[in-house]
Formats: structure tokens, sequence, C-alpha cells
């Protein structure tokens, strides 16, 4: 038993210092994300970024609508192609 005692104690200490290491590396993530939340609540950026998606959204519905009889005449010819090239007759 007085064999062990050594290699017990070693084993706590050791214990001791690993639990007491994450346990600071945990308190430190704690401070870290609060003090980027508080700096990103402080530089919030505007809404900018969604006014300009919808512009781009309405510019790019304007084009679709102005393209559609273009686009249905280049896929009824393809499909009238396809249809000649693979008929069975």
């Amino acid at each position: 038993m007085d064999k062990l005692q050594p290699l017990i104690n070693e084993s706590a200490q050791l214990m001791l210092i690993g639990m007491g290491t994450v346990f600071i590396i945990l308190i430190m993530l704690i401070f870290l994300i609060n003090v980027v939340s508080k700096l990103v609540i402080t530089f919030k950026l505007e809404d900018e970024p969604a006014t300009t998606a919808r512009a781009a959204y309405t510019v790019s519905k304007k084009i679709t609508a102005t393209n559609d009889n273009e686009l249905i005449a280049v896929i009824s010819s393809a499909i009238s192609t396809y249809k000649k090239q693979h008929s069975t007759s």
C-alpha cells in the first residue's frame, strides 16, 4: 500500500491541475464571448445590406418579366428539336 501512495498523490495532483486549467479556460472563454457580444452591439451595422438585396430582387424581377417571351420561344424550340431527334417513327 505504501508503494501506491506516491502514485495516488501524483494522480490527484495531475487531476487538480487539469481541472483547474479547464475551469480557467472556460472562464476566459465566457469573458471573451461577453466582450465580443458588447462589441457587436456597439458597432451594429445599419440595414443597408437588406435594402441592397431588396433593390437587386426588384431589378432581377423586372429583367425576368421582359425576357419571358424570349425564354418561352427558346424552350419551345429546344423541345421541338429534341422531339425531332428522338422520334420513334
